[in-house]
């Protein structure tokens, strides 16, 4: 039992060490597997990621090594080791920009297949990033969706979706006294400063990571 549990936690440690393209492929692989029945190829890991080949084959390789998946020679080889059952599909309900607020959009698109572990809770939906959406690049990229969790209460800095005066858009959310500073992580896009009373602001959700990302 000791041996169990000890090679759980290992696995649980190795998985908080993948960077976001890391993820950003597991994840991939996982929507692949769902929608499709059989596992990518490394071209069209490569393909949908815009990467050469050696770029894709060399994330896979560090993805084995940490216990994310197995490869064989087989084109279609990848295995995950992560249970393809634990699914939870999310509603997407909308887009938005990352950049100048955007009308809201909240009639039901579909929804999107987003592993368990990656989505807990109650009160979970996916919006859309536009195109024209580049004030937090490089977090946040145009067409990227946003897994929100719903609620009024975002941490100091964390990155949240609001609602600026009946337009929805996706900002850092940092509180000066009765004031709210919307900041971008786009250096060439400028601070929103909203004072108490002047403008109507409504804290919607806090984004808890991206469900899927198309480049």
């Amino acid at each position: 039992m000791m041996s169990i549990l000890k090679n759980k936690d290992s696995k649980a440690r190795q998985e908080m060490e993948l960077t976001l393209r890391q993820r950003e492929i597991l994840n991939f692989i996982q929507h692949f597997i769902v929608e499709q029945g059989y596992p990518p190829t490394i071209r069209e890991i490569a393909t949908h990621f815009g990467i050469d080949y050696r770029a894709a084959l060399d994330h896979l390789r560090a993805l084995e090594k940490k216990g994310s998946l197995a490869r064989s020679s087989k084109s279609r080889g990848i295995q995950l080791f992560r249970p393809l059952t634990n699914i939870r599909h999310v509603p997407v309900v909308g887009r938005v920009t990352a950049g100048p607020p955007l009308e809201a959009v909240e009639n039901m698109e579909g929804t999107i297949p987003i592993p368990e572990e990656w989505a807990k809770g109650s009160g979970l939906f996916i919006v859309r990033v536009e195109r024209e959406g580049m004030s937090m690049v490089p977090t946040i990229l145009p067409h990227d969706y946003l897994v929100i969790k719903q609620g009024s209460v975002v941490e100091e800095g964390a990155i949240g979706l609001v609602m600026l005066d009946g337009e929805v858009t996706v900002k850092r959310i940092f509180r000066e006294g009765d004031s709210f500073l919307l900041k971008s992580d786009n250096p060439a896009m400028l601070p929103i400063e909203v004072r108490k009373g002047e403008k109507n602001l409504r804290i919607l959700g806090k984004v808890v990571g991206i469900a899927y990302r198309k480049l």
